[in-house]
């Protein structure tokens, strides 16, 4: 019995740790952001966002962490209004279809309302390329 009880406070113990770890790494990806001096950046199609961090699915959940930190230079809170995905103005398709290439032209495209006073913000992500990872003109970061 205590040897199950042991095994069962070993295992608890190591998720709990892992989820720690996790959440901090999560957390520590965007403390260090720079303001953006383009002043199109996320804000154009032609210069979105890129949050490429290895799979699709962690690219996901990294444009997720990123979104919910944004916030205006006023600390207003963006409310999301709609999402949506538009095609890539420079994504030229391939000639040959590589089925294990995630570079599907496509970029996110997330349609805010400030909490305040209701202005609307659209930012472009793409999740397919990699690229400095900076704040638009106008946000702040903040860790949620």
């Amino acid at each position: 019995m205590k040897r199950h009880l042991r095994c069962s406070v070993t295992i608890v113990t190591v998720l709990l740790l892992a989820a720690i770890t996790r959440q901090s790494y999560a957390q520590r990806a965007f403390q260090k952001l720079s303001a953006a001096t383009d002043s199109t950046y996320g804000y154009a199609s032609t210069n979105p966002i890129k949050l490429k961090n290895g799979s699709v699915e962690r690219s996901i959940l990294e444009e997720m962490n990123y979104l919910s930190g944004l916030t205006t230079t006023s600390k207003e809170h963006l409310v999301l209004v709609k999402r949506s995905s538009v095609l890539s103005p420079g994504y030229d398709p391939p000639l040959l279809k590589d089925r294990f290439s995630s570079k599907s032209g496509l970029l996110d495209k997330y349609v805010f309302l400030t909490a305040n006073t209701n202005d609307t913000i659209t930012l472009f992500i793409d999740i397919h390329n990699r690229g400095d990872v900076m704040v638009p003109v106008g946000l702040t970061y903040e860790q949620p």
